[in-house]
Formats: C-alpha cells, structure tokens, sequence
C-alpha cells in the first residue's frame, strides 16, 4: 500500500474559489505545503465573471474590458446609467484560470493534482481527502468547492430561486453596438414565469455577449433561450441570423435562495468555499468580488495565524433585504419589474452598486429601501417577520 502523502492544506476544486484562495496564499508568502486537486486544470472559455468596485480591482493585469456607462430599460422607463465612483470589470474564465496557474507552478510548495474527488472526511487533528483512484491524502484543512455542505441536505429552503441564462458571444457584420455601454437589464416586460432579462456585454462595436437571463425556480429548455436571444438581436439591432456570426455560448444556473451560509463542509476541517459557502449574493447572483474579499481575508489568517479565521458573507440586515426581495422574485414578476425599475429610476448607479455591495449605512440603505413600491415589500414583511 502507497504511503498516505501530507499536505498542511488541502485546495479540493480548482475553479473560481480554489483558484482564489491558492492565488492569495501564494502571493501572501504561505510556507506551508499545499495540494490544489481538481479532475483536471484545462482552461475553458466557458464563463464570464463581472464585478463592480471603487478601487483597485482584483487581477487588474487579465481584466478584459471595464466600462462606467450603462443601459436600463424597463417598464416604460428607459435610461443610461453612469457612474462616477464605481466601474464595471468583467474577467474571463480561461484568461483568469491561466493566470493563477502560472503564478502557482512557480512556488514549489504547491504541489498540482488532476485525480477526480470522491469524497472526505476527518478527526480532530487531520482532514482527509479520497479520489476516485483510491489515493488518500491527509491535511490539517481542506477547502472544498466541489460537493454541497451535508447541513444543506435537511435544510428547508424557503425561496428557492435561481439564475439560469445562455448568451452568446456574437460577431456582426458590421458595427452594432456601443462598446462604452454595456446594459445591465433590458428588461422581459412579456416573459411570466419569473423575471427575465437582456443582458448585453460589448467587447468592441461588432462583438458582444448576449445573454437572457431569468430568476425563477427552475430552468428553461435551450430553444427558449436561443429564442429570446434571436428575438432581441433582431428587434433591437436589427440583426438576422446572416448578420452575425455566434463565437461560443455560455450557459448558467446559480443559486438565489434563503440558504444560509454553511462555513463547513462536514467538520471544521472540511471548509467550504464559494457558492458553497454562501458567497453568492442571494438577491443577484453576484459572486467575484465577494469571493476575493473573502479568500483574502482567509489566506491572511492562515499567513498569519496557521488557522482559517474568516466572517460571515453578510450582516443580518442584508440578508433581511435579500429575503424580502427573494420572497417578491418568488410571488410577483409584475411586483419584480416595478421594484427593479424603481431601484434604477431613483437611484444613481453607485449608491446601488453600494447597497448590494452591502457597503451602505442605514441611512443610504433607507433612501434605497423609499425608492421603491411599498405594498411589495410590506407583504414580504408580513410573511417573513423577524422572531
């Protein structure tokens, strides 16, 4: 029998998480020896990650394009958006996947494993990670992104929501957008079965990432999507299917819901990271920048302390707001529509970016929480009251 090799931590998947937290580590001067393990390390070009802030962004040497101009469009109101504190990033998956691996493969304490995850388990003392090859190794921790905490199985969910879209990445013919103005929602005023929106990346005037993007409680056929997406390109453009040319095509399910934040995967060894870890922004769908902002904090205390020390994702009040808006993309898609376009009618672009940011005071939360219709909300107070 092989020997059971030993790590001081263990990074089990090497998507967007993992990949986070090696890359803060690595950076951080982290002595200790690590094993990042995922089924395999090839990049694909399969998501695009986008993520707002003030300052200096995460993995400014790969961002693709940036913008500070936007577009809104919903129930009768039709605007852009800009703004003057905040900026717009998007990442791509294969650029940012290439990047922390290079990074990685220069420090010798990290070691890189393709072997497919079967399960874990621990002790008191060590963390053990079994692949599907019927290798073990062992760790004080294990940062796992891969399987759902157990805690999540009993779990009563009470909206449960998510945000399923396909885009595609076009080529036109000729030039067809704004490539300084990218378009947060076009909103669905026709689609019922949950809210739904045109969401528009232009990377230069002839290329774009289209997407239809829809909260609701399951997922729809492909053809639906594709559907949409044609109907936009072709109203809205004026573009046939002759008049471009589609590159790649992304496709996504991510959880909005209630779940609260599980920090374990199944013992205080097994730390759960990402969506996992309820780094999703319930009420968005947002993921990036909460993801950094947490990995960092993560790898500093390992730095520093050799133990994962880290906060919670958010503060009560936020998840109070999370839950109302929840309880209202689950009732009402004419309530939904009215409270998005209200958000972005009177408010400027970074006092929200802020607030789902959650980096606002009460008061600023409040002038948010005014500028919408009150009946929506007082109803999901009334359902949702705090004990």
């Amino acid at each position: 029998m092989p020997d059971v090799k030993k790590y001081d931590i263990i990074i089990a998947g090497a998507g967007m998480s993992g990949l986070s937290l090696a890359w803060y580590l690595a950076k951080g001067g982290y002595k200790g020896k690590v094993l990042l393990t995922d089924k395999s390390f090839a990049p694909h070009n399969t998501k695009t990650w986008c993520f707002w802030t003030k300052d200096q962004p995460p993995f400014s040497e790969i961002i693709y394009r940036k913008w500070r101009k936007s577009y809104f469009s919903g129930l009768g109101f039709d605007s852009y958006l800009y703004m003057n504190e905040h900026c717009y990033y998007c990442i791509r998956e294969n650029d940012f996947k290439e990047y922390v691996l290079s990074e990685l493969r220069n420090h010798k304490n990290f070691t890189l494993l393709e072997e497919s995850i079967l399960d874990f388990s621990s002790n008191k003392s060590k963390a053990v990670l079994v692949t599907k090859d019927s290798h073990t190794y062992l760790a004080d921790y294990i940062f796992q992104s891969i399987f759902s905490p157990s805690e999540q199985i009993s779990y009563s969910i009470k909206y449960p929501l998510i945000q399923h879209f396909l885009g595609y990445e076009i080529k036109t013919n000729s030039p067809k957008f704004d490539a300084e103005t990218f378009t947060i929602m076009d909103v669905d005023t026709s689609f019922k079965k949950g809210f739904a929106f045109m969401y528009v990346l232009p990377f230069r005037d002839n290329k774009a990432l289209v997407e239809f993007t829809v909260f609701s409680p399951e997922p729809m056929k492909k053809k639906k999507y594709k559907k949409k997406i044609r109907k936009f390109l072709k109203k809205k453009l004026g573009l046939e299917k002759e008049d471009y040319k589609i590159i790649r095509k992304e496709y996504g399910e991510i959880p909005m819901n209630d779940q609260p934040a599980i920090p374990f995967y199944s013992s205080e060894k097994v730390i759960n990271l990402g969506t996992m870890a309820g780094l999703t922004k319930p009420s968005t769908g947002y993921t990036f920048k909460r993801v950094q902002d947490f990995s960092k904090q993560l790898a500093e205390s390992l730095i520093q302390t050799g133990k994962p020390e880290s906060s919670a994702p958010s503060k009560f009040r936020y998840r109070y707001y999370d839950l109302l808006l929840l309880h209202i993309l689950a009732n009402s898609t004419e309530d939904s529509q009215r409270v998005f376009r209200d958000l972005f009618k009177n408010n400027s672009l970074d006092l929200l970016f802020d607030f789902l940011s959650e980096d606002t005071n009460f008061g600023q939360d409040l002038k948010v929480m005014s500028s919408v219709p009150y009946a929506p909300f007082l109803k999901a107070i009334s359902k949702n009251l705090i004990p």
